[in-house]
């Protein structure tokens, strides 16, 4: 497994950075970041931690496996194609710093005109090399996903916006209220990284059956998920964030992408021309995974309220781009 993570040097890079090199020991990774002094603190804490392998408290949890490597880049130093044709996945973690109105709900989008510059430099480096999966995690990432296509040149099947955090945490909400384990709920969500998030309440289920949830209920479970992430930065300081649902989260993306795919939808952004009735926007859909990317868009059937609302998602998305 070799991963290139664009903005490794980060606070969401370089935890997924860790998250990577702990599930998979045996992984390359580059972390390419223009602040080279913070990208290279990061890479010899994390190939220190790989050397727990010399012991024998550690070496259980390595098996057979030799240790990986943790090495770093500067983008801004024209470092060339060898580094991007290397990856067999890229991750998109850049991002500008945050000022202090993206710490409340709707603040992803106060990032949004520098994020799509930093996305055009993205872009326009790794599109001399050959087409790779591409995660998109900076915010807002259904707009950042749409301009890296954009700009690439790469065909659209590879690229995906990360919106598994919100899964998750509906995941959360929902055992809760039925009291069970977390692997016993689904309930799958389209549409925006954002306010226009779209869960699927017609195909929630509890243990493999159907649940009716009241609509009052419904809204009470969407703000929750709205609210939660907020909730976490006012908790910890603006200089953080959720960052291990969103490690955690990343690293089965790519897990599955190496791995050859998924048999089952999971819900990502990405480029859409015609599907759901959206063109020239990226937004949740659900997508099997290939090892190129999106191997399919599937076409579930919405409810006609599930579907305006991803017509909205779709709106809000292509408005706020210009």
């Amino acid at each position: 497994m070799n991963v290139l993570l664009v903005g490794g040097g980060g606070t969401i890079g370089s935890t997924v950075a860790y998250t990577l090199t702990a599930q998979y020991p045996a992984a390359t990774v580059t972390l390419a970041d223009p602040r080279t002094d913070v990208a290279d603190a990061h890479a010899i804490d994390l190939r220190h931690s790989l050397c727990h392998v010399a012991h024998a408290a550690g070496r259980p949890s390595f098996g057979d496996e030799r240790p990986g490597t943790v090495t770093t880049i500067d983008p801004s130093a024209d470092p060339g194609r060898d580094p991007v044709d290397a990856a067999d996945v890229i991750v998109v973690t850049a991002s500008a710093a945050r000022p202090a109105d993206s710490f409340e709900r709707g603040g992803r989008l106060s990032v949004l005109e520098r994020n799509l510059e930093i996305a055009a430099d993205v872009g326009d480096w790794i599109g001399d090399a050959e087409p790779t999966p591409t995660v998109v995690v900076s915010n807002p990432s259904d707009r950042v996903t749409h301009r890296l296509w954009e700009e690439s040149g790469w065909p659209r099947r590879c690229f995906l916006g990360y919106s598994l955090s919100e899964s998750a945490r509906i995941a959360d909400e929902l055992a809760r209220r039925f009291d069970v384990s977390p692997a016993d709920v689904y309930c799958p969500i389209l549409g925006e990284h954002g306010e226009h998030m779209v869960p699927l309440f017609s195909r929630a289920t509890v243990d493999g059956d159907p649940v009716q949830i009241a609509p009052a209920e419904r809204e009470a479970i969407l703000d929750y998920v709205r609210d939660v992430p907020y909730d976490v930065i006012g908790m910890r300081g603006g200089d953080d964030s959720s960052r291990w649902v969103t490690g955690r989260g990343l690293a089965a993306i790519v897990s599955r992408l190496v791995d050859g795919g998924t048999d089952e939808p999971v819900c990502l952004s990405t480029p859409l021309d015609g599907e759901y009735g959206l063109e020239d926007v990226s937004v949740s859909v659900p997508v099997l995974l290939g090892p190129n990317g999106v191997a399919e868009i599937v076409d579930w059937e919405l409810t006609s309220t599930e579907r305006e609302r991803l017509e909205r998602a779709g709106a809000a998305v292509r408005r706020s781009m210009g």
